[in-house]
């Protein structure tokens, strides 16, 4: 079997720069050794969308969008493309989502914005940053990435202010320097070629958008700088996509959204079709799709009906069968499709069908996941159940962090609890002497929670860390000490799910199993 990797990209005929970039990208990638064939593929430039795929011998492909942003071009204009090869229809193909909506993106722009800042001797105060987006009227995906890049760099603090333009939309880049308020304007353009957009259009549309005028335009490196009539200074960036780390995001969604492999038959022989059916539990483990046991993983892939939650990620569910009937369940803050009651049934329906049911879990079906209702319910319909265990976010989040819940001279017992409980909020005051502290869903009850441990006898200055979407690429982590991670964990703009550890651990950091993630979290907390 043998795997491949396009990039697809807008591509110019006018500007072959823009199709060379591409094109080192993919040697890069290639020096990985990760494929066995590496391809670019161009709207405009060769090879096209619809070519592409007859180039290639490869058995399964993956085609990763190199564009900022989903929208017209890479929701229906790339998978018609790709539908016209004549191998299409023989192969295995999945097409990721575009690099500029991977969460790693946000991170790359924090850095970069920080070279800029310290080669230019600007304070972060001092600095608006401006990210540049092409945009378009016709279809608003195309603005919404960038209002979100906007959004979460605005949040973090990256600069004095941080604002959004566009070349094709609203807000104008004409509007820019009129809107930015502080002394140092940075702009970062968020495209991936750039162009004439980024050599030509963004600096004419500034020199010109002021009615007192741009006094003076210089390029240095790859930054332009123009200093305004009123003393400002202004410096361009060169685009998203000539950014170094892009590489890393390539590789990151590759790797996620692999196609599914071949079906697997495995003949039952000597056992006759069972008229009724059978629910399997199945723990999906904390969020990395590799780290759901090899039962459970086969047990998903033959499954007839996927019942899921709400945080099992895409390539996991890419793993059924293409004729599997997938059902979201999942629960989520103020969110919740069906009923305890309701997903019950569903089991019970589809198992009275003489259907293979696969309940898939995050982290392990009987740690506060209600696997045991469910399985009650199913044994009391007369439906068999299996019960196929998980790794537990509330082990496994703070392992990917390097936090050990138990340690040598430091922790000999630890305890998980949720702070949620049918009858509403958890008393977790009763704990405050436990060495080792794990909360799951507490995050929205951070600081009642500290404050509980606290008035209990807790040490204030005990450490504690919080950690977000563990074992993933979007992982992250706050440490801060009890009386201040409620704060710290607000600051850094945490989001669920999270898992919360409070104890002595909290300040090891023995290595974790995301290392790339810890890279990212540096550059959040050099920016505070």
């Amino acid at each position: 079997m043998t795997r491949a990797l396009v990039l697809a990209a807008h591509g110019s005929r006018r500007e072959p720069a823009a199709n060379a970039l591409v094109r080192r990208l993919a040697e890069t990638v290639r020096t990985r050794r990760l494929f066995d064939e590496i391809a670019v593929a161009f709207h405009q430039g060769e090879p096209r969308f619809e070519t592409v795929l007859d180039e290639l011998m490869a058995d399964e492909v993956t085609v990763v969008p190199f564009l900022t942003s989903a929208g017209h071009y890479c929701e229906v204009v790339l998978p018609e493309a790709l539908a016209r090869n004549r191998r299409y229809p023989g192969i295995r193909l999945r097409q990721t989502p575009p690099v500029g909506d991977h969460s790693g993106i946000a991170p790359l722009v924090a850095g970069r914005v920080r070279e800029i800042m310290r080669d230019r001797n600007i304070p972060r105060g001092s600095a608006s940053l401006a990210v540049v987006g092409h945009g378009t009227r016709r279809h608003p995906e195309s603005r919404d990435c960038t209002l979100r890049l906007v959004e979460t760099l605005r949040r973090r603090r990256v600069a004095g202010e941080v604002l959004a333009a566009f070349i094709d939309d609203d807000p104008p880049l004409q509007a820019l320097l009129d809107t930015a308020s502080l002394p140092h304007v940075i702009v970062v353009p968020f495209l991936i070629g750039g162009g004439p957009h980024v050599s030509e259009d963004i600096p004419r549309i500034l020199e010109l958008s002021q009615e007192s005028g741009v006094r003076s335009r210089e390029a240095t490196g790859s930054v332009s700088r123009l200093q305004t009539a009123d003393s400002r200074s202004v410096s361009i960036d060169h685009p998203l996509g000539s950014y170094p780390g892009l590489v890393e995001i390539v590789i990151d969604l590759a790797r996620r959204h692999a196609p599914p492999p071949a079906p697997r038959f495995r003949p039952r022989l000597g056992r006759a079709q069972p008229r009724q059916g059978t629910v399997h539990l199945v723990g999906a483990g904390p969020g990395d799709p590799g780290l759901i046991t090899s039962r459970g993983l086969d047990l998903l892939r033959e499954a007839d009906v996927v019942i899921h939650d709400r945080l099992i990620g895409s390539e996991l569910l890419g793993e059924a069968r293409n004729d599997a009937v997938l059902i979201d369940a999942g629960k989520g803050p103020g969110y919740a499709p069906y009923s305890q009651a309701e997903i019950n049934a569903l089991l019970v329906e589809h198992a009275g069908l003489a259907l293979t049911v696969v309940r898939l879990k995050g982290g392990d079906p009987f740690v506060f996941g209600r696997g045991s209702e469910e399985a009650v319910a199913c044994t009391q319909a007369g439906v068999r159940v299996e019960i196929v265990p998980g790794v537990s976010s509330a082990i496994a989040g703070p392992a990917a962090a390097g936090i050990p819940v138990t340690a040598r001279g430091v922790s000999r017992s630890f305890a998980v609890v949720t702070a949620q409980q049918a009858e509403g909020h958890a008393d977790l005051s009763g704990l405050a002497g436990v060495d080792t502290l794990v909360v799951l869903m507490g995050l929205a009850r951070l600081g009642p929670i500290a404050e509980q441990l606290i008035a209990a006898g807790r040490d204030p200055a005990t450490p504690a860390a919080c950690i977000q979407s563990a074992s993933t690429p979007d992982q992250r982590v706050t440490r801060a000490s009890l009386s201040t991670i409620a704060a710290a964990a607000d600051r850094d703009g945490l989001q669920s799910p999270v898992v919360i550890v409070i104890g002595e651990v909290a300040g090891l950091n023995v290595g974790g199993t995301a290392g790339r993630q810890g890279s990212i979290d540096s550059v959040w907390r050099s920016l505070e």
